[in-house]
């Protein structure tokens, strides 16, 4: 009864912010919570709308759907609003994403929320035309794509180089493509520029065996430096080694072979314990072999893409990791006055006197051995995230309840009118000033995040444990929008 009643607050949340949107910026892509203003800022074709959309089916949600369908038959997807350009990257993992999920769901378990064939049509043939629009990105020299697109004309910008993330998050939105229309061009350009990633050169910016730097030169695919991490530029990259394995097992055997040299060599040499607290487990950011005690708050989805790991292939080991990064991003909840974490912490092991002089500190000891030093919450899903794959592999009610706070004190400090805003400062009792913005992740992710976590455990398209017999069906992309699993499930 109390995991309903949770629920259904979720889905009054969702509610909540998608008529704010709809009421003020329908069409637009971005609200701004506080000022009821609108954005442009993902070539102004709705993004807010469009990553909605899977979370509007899974909620049942039936007139929502009904608005975004009718919405996305409407959009010309060769031509953005400001400007003419448009970012491969963001509109892979937001709009075509969420289209692809919602043409899976739709024609599968929530058939019975658009009954009406002709918008699950538009949606498939808008679907293709985005795709053509974003394929457009692998227009290069050596078939890396650039992150900027004139769909108009099918060109590229002139970057030199582009993001791992960039560049590897992207095999499971054209992979799923290909299998669903049966053009295989849009797998083949994601698997083409993806064997750069899969063997780096040169080695000496792959400093750690299976991390690699951040950035690649587009001209001839070389690491330009040595300088990584599991958080901005890199992080989804590793992410979907594993899930593209998930996805189908028999295309991408390399794929699970890079991810497990990335992990081990992210428990031998990167993992990193505050002093005071060895349970703890952070991840620095690396430069060659040299390690920073730095960490943004995106990073925090490893624990759960690791755990996911360690479920699929049976490990306990992978899962144990896993957790103690979910655990301590709870004790980064827990120690701000909101209850929600900040955008970015630094930490000591060794009480260094650069430390000290940083933070004006005499000593260090495990009350101050990590500070925060962007204190602003975003409302990023990457901490909740982590928890469901920590509840799934464990049961354990924490991570529901951690969750559960985290969802009260967003209600609490970033809740407005029409909507949920950033806020400025996790360690001030009222979240300090509301910073009027609303990313689409909000109803995307971090709300259907929270309703997962809640779901009853034989819900069909929940993460599942391997070492329970049961397979996933399902896999989710970087924005939580559940993709159909294509080969034998995992």
């Amino acid at each position: 009864m109390v995991l309903k009643v949770r629920r259904e607050e979720v889905k009054k949340a969702f509610r909540h912010a998608w008529t704010g949107y709809a009421t003020y910026c329908m069409g637009n892509d971005t609200l701004h919570p506080v000022t009821n203003t609108c954005d442009d800022d993902f070539a102004g074709w709705g993004a807010t709308a469009i990553d909605a959309l899977s979370t509007a089916i899974m909620f049942e949600e039936e007139t929502v759907v009904r608005q975004i369908l009718q919405f996305i038959a409407t959009v010309d997807f060769t031509r953005p609003t400001n400007g003419m350009r448009i970012q491969l990257f963001e509109l892979t993992i937001r709009h075509l994403g969420s289209m692809i999920s919602a043409h899976d769901l739709l024609s599968g378990p929530f058939r019975h929320i658009a009954e009406d064939q002709s918008l699950r049509d538009g949606l498939y043939r808008q679907m293709v035309n985005l795709g053509n629009a974003l394929d457009c990105g692998f227009n290069t020299p050596s078939g890396i794509p650039r992150n900027w697109i004139d769909p108009a004309i099918c060109k590229t910008d002139d970057g030199l180089s582009n993001a791992i993330a960039g560049i590897g998050t992207l095999i499971l939105e054209f992979d799923r493509l290909s299998s669903i229309t049966g053009n295989d061009t849009y797998v083949r350009h994601a698997r083409l520029a993806e064997q750069f990633l899969l063997y780096p050169f040169p080695q000496y910016n792959e400093p750690f065996p299976g991390l690699i730097g951040s950035f690649l030169s587009i001209i001839d695919g070389r690491i330009i430096n040595s300088k990584g991490s599991w958080g901005s530029f890199s992080d989804s990259y590793y992410e979907y080694l594993i899930k593209a394995y998930v996805y189908d097992r028999g295309a991408y055997a390399m794929y699970l072979d890079r991810w497990k040299l990335a992990v081990d060599s992210t428990i031998r040499y990167l993992a990193s314990h505050p002093v005071g607290h060895p349970e703890w487990t952070l991840l620095p950011y690396f430069t060659g072999r040299y390690l920073s005690n730095a960490m943004d708050s995106l990073s925090w989805f490893a624990g759960g893409n690791i755990i996911l790991g360690g479920m699929a292939l049976r490990n306990q080991t992978l899962i144990d990791f896993g957790l103690t990064i979910a655990d301590t991003s709870g004790a980064m909840y827990e120690m701000t006055k909101t209850g929600l974490g900040g955008e970015f912490i630094v930490w000591t092991n060794d009480c260094s006197q650069g430390f000290l002089h940083d933070f004006n500190l005499t000593e260090c000891n495990a009350s101050n051995s990590v500070q925060i030093t962007s204190n602003d919450f975003k409302l990023r899903p990457e901490v909740i995230e982590t928890w469901y794959y920590a509840y799934r592999a464990t049961q354990d009610p924490k991570y529901r309840e951690w969750a559960w706070k985290a969802f009260e004190a967003i209600n609490r400090v970033c809740r407005t009118e029409s909507g949920f805003s950033a806020i400025s400062d996790v360690d001030a009792i009222d979240g300090g000033t509301q910073l009027d913005r609303m990313e689409s992740f909000v109803l995307a992710e971090l709300l259907k995040y929270v309703w997962l976590i809640h779901l009853d455990d034989d819900a069909p398209f929940h993460v599942q444990d391997g070492r329970k017999g049961k397979h996933n069906t399902w896999v989710y992309n970087t924005e939580a929008h559940p993709l159909k699993v294509k080969g034998r499930p995992v």
